[in-house]
């Protein structure tokens, strides 16, 4: 049964989805022109409604590898990260070429993933493309520069997680902040600045991230200079790593 608290609890929760988004667009919009990257932000509940009750045929960007492979997954929650992922990064990719006065049609287009599961576009190698999720958004980039972006959920991580994941500075930034309300923003915030430099050098989890330390907004891994970018939207944590080319 619906009652009027329900009703009042789904409107602020749609409220407050509405105000992350909205926050999270605008970060990205400033981020990208200074960055030259472009991006698309897909609402994964409202993927996932809109495919259900075909209001649009979403699945029409997909290509026919790309339609075998959404066809071949089990889970329902898979085939919507997987679908917004690839909408994502198609809907960037064709922002890409307009700003280039080029077109190009998604259904011919194939995002794959190469064997360091980061994603890839097999008809524009020369570019690079870079997939986050954290329900319910999904964000997709593209960039003719190394690029990886990463989007969590701030809450406050297992002790393991920090003592086992975490540098000495970011540890000692984290102790001063002990028991307050930005502790669980700061230690995502570095846990994203870790995850989207790992997928400039397309390491993932193979990178040693004690090692890694994004108390600054500048690493270097494997002599390649990274530059870490993060904003805080309400209660999302969202980094942006890209290389920093030296002449």
């Amino acid at each position: 049964m619906i009652n009027d608290k329900t009703i009042y609890d789904n409107y602020h929760y749609v409220s407050s989805l509405r105000k992350t988004e909205y926050m999270m667009r605008n970060s990205l919009d400033l981020l990208s022109g200074s960055y030259k990257f472009e991006f698309c932000l897909v609402n994964m509940t409202d993927m996932e409604r809109r495919l259900r009750e075909k209001e649009l045929n979403l699945l029409s960007v997909l290509s026919e590898k790309e339609m075998d492979h959404f066809h071949s997954l089990k889970i329902n929650k898979n085939k919507i990260q997987w679908a917004a992922g690839r909408y994502a990064v198609k809907a960037a990719l064709f922002k890409y070429k307009m700003s280039e006065s080029s077109l190009v049609n998604p259904s011919c287009i194939d995002v794959l993933k190469g064997r360091d599961s980061a994603p890839y576009i097999l008809q524009y190698p020369d570019l690079c493309a870079s997939i986050t999720h954290s329900f319910p958004y999904c964000i997709g980039m593209v960039s003719s520069n190394r690029i990886g972006v990463d989007l969590e959920k701030a809450v406050v991580p297992e002790p393991s997680l920090i003592e086992h994941f975490y540098s000495r500075n970011e540890k000692d930034a984290l102790k001063g902040l002990k028991g307050a309300e930005e502790y669980a923003k700061r230690a995502m915030e570095y846990w994203t600045r870790k995850e989207a430099a790992s997928k400039v050098v397309r390491l993932g989890m193979k990178l040693n991230f004690k090692r890694l330390d994004t108390s600054r907004d500048k690493v270097v891994i494997d002599n390649c200079c990274i530059r870490v970018k993060s904003v805080v939207c309400r209660e999302f944590c969202l980094s942006i790593a890209f290389e920093e080319k030296v002449d």
